[in-house]
């Protein structure tokens, strides 16, 4: 009875989980609508996810105080593009393990409440992430990236030289510099396993989840991290255009793990250095945002793997979006009302360290409530 119990949790544990063997750069958060506009946001940041993009962004809020106090996203694996994969699925471990090969499985949940203060901004992060991929058919090995992030990021946008720009501004430009600080506990296990050896095996003793997680090799670690940015937004009329280039994790953000005389880790966050470009027009009934971005501008990666490409198309209440991420395709929508946003879609990201090596599909919903912002 034990022994099967186990098994459903290992099961179970692969199936609510992409990898760490390589794979997809662990950002704390990313913002719903940007996933479903390829992640093309550096440029356009402009929602309540502008510290984990850009944070000279924050110089061009547009109000004196806008709260964020609740916004929640959940994300998986999008099964629903390999139904047939699924259809009859084993009951056994090594037949689940057979179906799961090579399958990359991906879940997380997170909310980010916070608020914008003239040029301040503060988000609090509660995210949790389970990403596991079971590759090599004849020893199988399971990659395992597991997170539980809380912490909170704080940053401000500061506008250089004698140019502003204002909400009631028709035209005009405005550089910024931004720079911003987060402090994350992150709970999680980052190794790659031997599916027959000791550390699994010894695992399916557990009854348990949490158990099997902290036989598995799960610590707690410390971290903090800093960013800073750089933004020029030109404006003429109903059409804008901006520039950005931010500096995420500077020198890396390494988490600390006390009392370790095993040496564990959880996944620790590299630095990157990304560009974007946006230019969009505002009507009264009618608006539009194209945007690109380069990734990791400080790494070595093919061109392709650093390519994003994103589009948003809307009137008031409702916007379309779409985006091209690393040679995959996002779309979806986002219905903004008086008191609720929600943004659902579907979005591939490449895990792989080449251009469309490792596909992953996913789906993201995303809920946001009692949205205001407030002018004096």
């Amino acid at each position: 009875m034990t022994m099967t119990m186990s098994m459903s949790w290992l099961v179970i544990l692969i199936l609510v989980s992409t990898s760490a063997f390589g794979f997809d750069y662990p950002y704390t958060m990313r913002s719903p609508k940007a996933l479903l506009m390829g992640d093309a946001y550096t440029a356009v940041n402009d929602d309540e996810y502008t510290l984990f993009y850009n944070p000279a962004s924050l110089a061009r809020h547009k109000s004196d105080l806008t709260l964020y106090p609740f916004s929640g996203q959940i994300s998986g694996t999008n099964v629903l593009s390999d139904m047939s994969k699924f259809s009859n699925f084993p009951s056994t471990p090594v037949g689940a393990a057979d179906v799961l090969m090579d399958y990359p499985v991906h879940a997380s949940a997170g909310v980010a409440p916070g608020f914008k203060l003239f040029n301040f901004g503060i988000t609090f992060i509660a995210n949790e992430s389970y990403d596991a991929l079971l590759r090599n058919n004849t020893h199988p090995m399971l990659d395992l990236d597991l997170r539980s992030d809380k912490g909170v990021a704080m940053g401000i946008g500061i506008p250089l030289g004698p140019s502003r720009l204002t909400k009631k501004s028709m035209s005009g430009s405005q550089t910024s510099l931004g720079l911003s600080t987060k402090y994350i506990e992150r709970t999680g296990v980052k190794d790659t396993l031997a599916l027959a050896g000791p550390t699994v095996v010894d695992s399916l003793g557990q009854a348990e989840l949490n158990k099997l997680l902290q036989s598995l090799g799960r610590v707690k670690g410390i971290g903090w991290g800093f960013d800073a940015g750089l933004e020029h937004v030109a404006r003429e009329g109903n059409t804008q255009y901006v520039i950005g280039l931010s500096a995420l994790d500077i020198t890396g953000t390494e988490y600390k793990v006390v009392n370790n005389p095993d040496h564990l880790k959880v996944a620790n966050t590299k630095d990157q250095v990304n560009l974007g470009l946006a230019a969009g027009q505002n009507f009264p009934m009618f608006h539009y945002i194209l945007s690109a971005d380069i990734r990791g501008l400080n790494e070595q990666m093919d061109f392709g793997k650093r390519t994003r490409f994103g589009a948003q198309v809307g009137v008031p209440g409702l916007t379309l979006l779409g985006g091209l991420n690393s040679g995959y395709y996002s779309y979806g929508a986002q219905l903004d009302l008086a008191f609720m946003k929600l943004t659902a879609g579907f979005y591939d990201v490449e895990l792989g360290s080449n251009y469309k090596q490792t596909k992953s599909r996913r789906f993201i919903i995303y809920l946001s409530l009692f949205d205001f912002s407030f002018d004096a």
